[in-house]
């Protein structure tokens, strides 16, 4: 074959080896071994230009450092410029090299030993040569594409929020790319990509539902879209925060879609309404200041407005805490206490209102932090009602210990006499009629007193009491007492704990004492037996009194069903209100039913567990001796 087609058949073999590669490396590689091959090249390299040098594409062999040739065409190929290419040194006598320029991607480095590639055939590669740098700077665009694109995508999937790539074409938008969180809102945007729908959002200002889609060729600037809009969601409907961030493309308006959900957040700014109109509205003063005597108002409600007899909120404006106390060295230890402790309850005060007006407050509050610093939220509720009436039954239970029992002293002892002097035994029924009445009173008084101890020892407990322990210790006092009785407990062997204090053994006594006393059989028997039931889905212990009396009047039980006396419905003492009254304070409850015969009364509370039980009374199931 003559030598000038030996030529074009090599150059036509090369150019077929340059291009149709996946990717840079492997289209660099192919190109130069086709180049070493069909020139009878022994080593070369194909390298891209870069601010730092040149950067090895494809060199064979792989190592280049290790081939004498190849390093002294790098070599040259560092000090080499621009302008300089073509290029052709001999290293050594026999060894070539030649450095070719790649157009706007680097350079070409071919070493052939034993031989040179003649002239023609270097002039004739400059047009592979370019065609081998338009391919390499194609595969690096898309490299460079591809890696841009993954880090997009790596983004795209790794942002916590639901996100979508969309197109609008002919007037309608729909999803070509989202990720997983967007699938996990909104469902599967359907196994075709490019099919599924843009969700529809309601626009929050004007209710209307849209796709938010709109062209980006317009004159109206920048067409970002942020809007709170509500979408339905696999779960639901939803409120979110909506970007729309619009893309130009070339052949499609092309949007990327952000949704913030703002569900929980539009939840809680909903509960902080309702709970900020909760306060304004509460008939009990909230109010916030700054610590300190001088302390100043920075929130009040309109409770403590209507409380202090103030016109309005303004007239807290530039005022001092202290000014709305009585007393301001007040303020001062309560501030002090407050910031000692974190946290008080039911602190009673005395406080001066807008009219001038003295009143008693209640006030419970907590230290919380701010930026500037400790604020008091507080509450105040006005009890001045409450001391007015504790001042009241004060003075009434004065009035039954003292004056009264002094005075049913005197009459009883002025009977006592009349009854030793008179013969007439009519007159004396009269007497000891007067004796039992002022017996009658003398215990009223006293359970009078008793009822006012109920109260003053609060609402529940947190003491465990031994139901069975109780039991028999209420037992043997009224065998003791009442020789004549038979007071029988049937209780499990195994303890039943409620949590009670000495108001317990108050109730049972005035029980099994009415149940003796008020006794017309030859032989008073009562039996008070215990059992676990349920109550409202919870452990409670019943404790049940029977007795073989006559029972308790129809008016005295109606009066304690109903939890009211009326005048037509009222009982004649105060033993069952003791009880009833006990039982409500340490969260109980008392049901009244006829037995055969006699009565049987049962008492409820929540069972607890034993583990309290250290402070009660050694023995006794009660945490407080509470004598008879």
């Amino acid at each position: 074959m003559p030598e000038r087609q030996q030529r074009v058949q090599a150059l036509y073999e090369i150019a077929l080896t340059i291009g149709g590669k996946e990717t840079l490396t492997e289209t660099a590689d192919a190109a130069l071994a086709g180049y070493l091959r069909k020139l009878n090249c022994s080593v070369g390299g194909i390298f891209r230009a870069t601010e730092d040098g040149y950067t090895p594409t494809a060199t064979i062999p792989a190592d280049p450092a290790g081939n004498a040739l190849l390093s002294a065409g790098i070599d040259q190929l560092a000090e080499l410029s621009s302008e300089a290419f073509p290029s052709h040194t001999e290293p050594t006598a026999g060894d070539h090299c030649y450095l070719f320029s790649l157009p706007d991607f680097g350079a070409l480095v071919i070493g052939k030993q034993g031989g040179e590639i003649d002239t023609a055939t270097r002039s004739a590669l400059t047009p592979l040569n370019e065609k081998l740098a338009e391919a390499c700077r194609n595969k690096l665009v898309e490299r460079q594409l591809r890696e841009q694109r993954n880090r997009f995508e790596a983004v795209f999937d790794a942002i916590p929020e639901p996100i979508a790539d969309t197109v609008v074409e002919d007037g309608t938008e729909e999803i070509i790319a989202s990720n997983a969180e967007f699938e996990r809102t909104f469902g599967d945007t359907d196994e075709t990509p490019g099919t599924a729908m843009v969700p529809e959002v309601t626009d929050s200002d004007t209710g209307e539902s849209t796709q938010h889609s709109r062209p980006i060729d317009t004159d109206e600037g920048d067409h970002r879209i942020t809007t709170e809009t509500t979408c339905e969601t696999v779960d639901g409907p939803g409120e979110f925060l909506f970007h729309g961030v619009p893309v130009a493309g070339d052949q499609a308006d092309e949007y990327i879609h952000l949704y913030v959900d703002i569900t929980d957040q539009k939840r809680r700014e909903g509960e902080l309404q309702r709970y900020e109109r909760l306060v304004e509205n509460l008939p009990i003063g909230v109010y916030r200041t700054t610590p300190g005597p001088d302390g100043e108002f920075k929130l009040v409600n309109q409770g403590l407005v209507d409380i202090l007899e103030a016109d309005s909120k303004a007239y807290f404006e530039n005022r001092s805490v202290s000014e709305i106390y009585v007393d301001p060295d007040e303020r001062a230890a309560f501030s002090d206490r407050l910031l000692a402790e974190g946290t008080v309850d039911n602190v009673e005060l005395q406080f001066e209102t807008a009219a001038g007006n003295q009143i008693w407050g209640e006030v419970s509050g907590i230290v919380t932090e701010t930026d500037d610093g400790p604020v008091f939220e507080l509450a105040l509720q006005d009890i001045t009602t409450r001391k007015e009436r504790d001042q009241q039954l004060d003075v009434l239970n004065r009035v039954l210990r003292h004056n009264l029992r002094n005075a049913l002293n005197v009459i009883d002892g002025n009977a006592a006499m009349l009854n030793a002097g008179l013969d007439d035994d009519e007159l004396q029924s009269h007497v000891e009629g007067i004796e039992r009445r002022v017996s009658n009173l003398e215990e009223l008084s006293e359970k009078a007193v008793t009822v006012r101890s109920l109260f003053d020892q609060g609402r529940s407990t947190t003491t465990a009491c031994d139901v069975q322990a109780l039991l028999m210790r209420v037992a043997r006092e009224f065998e003791d007492r009442h020789p004549g009785a038979r007071v029988v407990v049937d209780a499990p062997e195994e303890s039943l704990y409620v949590n009670a204090d000495v108001r317990l053994k108050m109730a049972l006594s005035e029980l099994v004492n009415n149940a003796v006393v008020h006794n017309n059989r030859a032989t008073p028997e009562v039996q008070l037996t215990t059992e676990t039931v349920v109550r409202d889905g919870e452990p409670a212990v019943e404790i049940v009194i029977t007795d073989n009396g006559p029972g308790i009047p129809k008016h005295e039980r109606k009066a304690i069903e109903s939890g009211e006396e009326t005048p037509l419905q009222h009982g004649t003492g105060l033993g069952l209100w003791l009880v009833y009254w006990a039982m409500s304070l340490l969260g109980g409850d008392i049901h009244i039913d006829d037995a055969n015969p006699g009565t049987r009364i049962a008492l409820l509370l929540p069972q607890v567990g034993g583990d309290a039980q250290s402070q009660s009374d050694s023995g006794t199931g009660v945490a407080v001796n509470s004598g008879d």
